[in-house]
């Protein structure tokens, strides 16, 4: 092993400490070092703001991610294996239902290079809610486990989610961990960039404002969820919905890229989320075919929604 002083540009210089390969620059000078240098800014979605004690993380998925966090300037430093492919991205809380994450970097770190990247958080989505219901036959001891990629979150939730639900699912759609029985599985998750992106906003309707959280229970109704479903889809809603002179409403009937499940017993579950974005504008567009759940025998459902581009 040896130890070597690295200037890295304004960063200044550095020790590094590694094995005894040398490498060698354009310019024909002696390294030493078997990593190169990843740094630079992470910005709030303003684009301008630095955000102190961001997280950034480096993968490169063989070993342990390495993580570091941004100091009172925003700035990070990463030293990373040279001749790997890394996935760098970066991660904060705003507040504590909320959990933004910056697009992916991908990028081959070569021995001595440096690379300087500023990450910028797009808007930061989550999955607003979500109620899942799970109707058994009978009292049947459950466990629920969320699916989700690698730097998603679990931003709130009600029973506590701790790795998975575990308790007893009653025929009523009730929930009992312990003691305690909540009338359903209620979660909050973060959303990627890309899986933002994946969203589907070709088919849809345009809401006025007046009347809107009740005009979405009654798009809840065409799927196929009772009276009990949409009326808890209401209370969640009447007050909580960002205001806008109109609402553009896409629904979301493959949610499991977004958040996946696993019921042990199995249980099929139907499952529909809104996208919910700034209806200025939104002229006439195609609407979705709906298709009802078939909610004979044992089953479950879930609604929850995407706010987009709303305060």
């Amino acid at each position: 092993m040896r130890a070597w002083i690295v200037c890295l540009g304004l960063s200044g210089c550095i020790i590094v400490v590694h094995d005894d390969k040398v490498t060698t620059d354009d310019t024909g000078l002696q390294c030493g070092s078997t990593q190169g240098f990843v740094f630079g800014t992470v910005f709030d979605p303003d684009g301008v703001t630095p955000v102190q004690g961001a997280t950034v993380w480096a993968d490169d998925g063989a070993s342990t991610p390495i993580q570091t966090l941004t100091d009172s300037d925003g700035k990070y430093e990463l030293n990373l294996s040279g001749g790997v492919e890394w996935i760098i991205d970066a991660s904060y809380q705003p507040d504590e239902f909320t959990d933004c994450i910056a697009e992916d970097l991908v990028l081959t770190v070569e021995a001595c290079e440096e690379y300087p990247h500023d990450f910028s958080f797009e808007e930061c989505l989550t999955a607003d809610k979500p109620n899942l219901y799970l109707y058994p036959a009978q009292d049947t001891p459950t466990a629920v486990r969320l699916e989700l990629a690698p730097r998603q979150s679990v931003v709130a939730s009600a029973p506590p989610y701790r790795g998975a639900w575990r308790g007893v699912a009653h025929p009523d759609g009730t929930f009992s961990v312990g003691s305690e029985r909540a009338p359903f599985l209620f979660y909050e998750v973060s959303l990627t960039p890309a899986q933002g992106k994946r969203l589907q906003r070709e088919e849809g309707w345009c809401l006025p404002a007046e009347g809107a959280v009740d005009a979405m229970a009654e798009i809840l109704g065409t799927y196929g969820f009772d009276a009990r479903e949409r009326d808890d889809f209401v209370d969640a809603w009447v007050h909580d919905l960002p205001s806008a002179d109109g609402y553009a409403v896409y629904p979301q009937a493959e949610v499991a890229p977004y958040a996946g499940l696993h019921i042990q017993p199995a249980l099929p579950v139907h499952r529909l989320w809104l996208l919910v974005a700034d209806g200025a504008g939104c002229g006439p567009m195609p609407e979705p075919v709906v298709v009802p759940f078939d909610r004979e025998g044992a089953h479950g459902v879930e609604w929850g929604v995407v706010v987009e581009g709303l305060k």
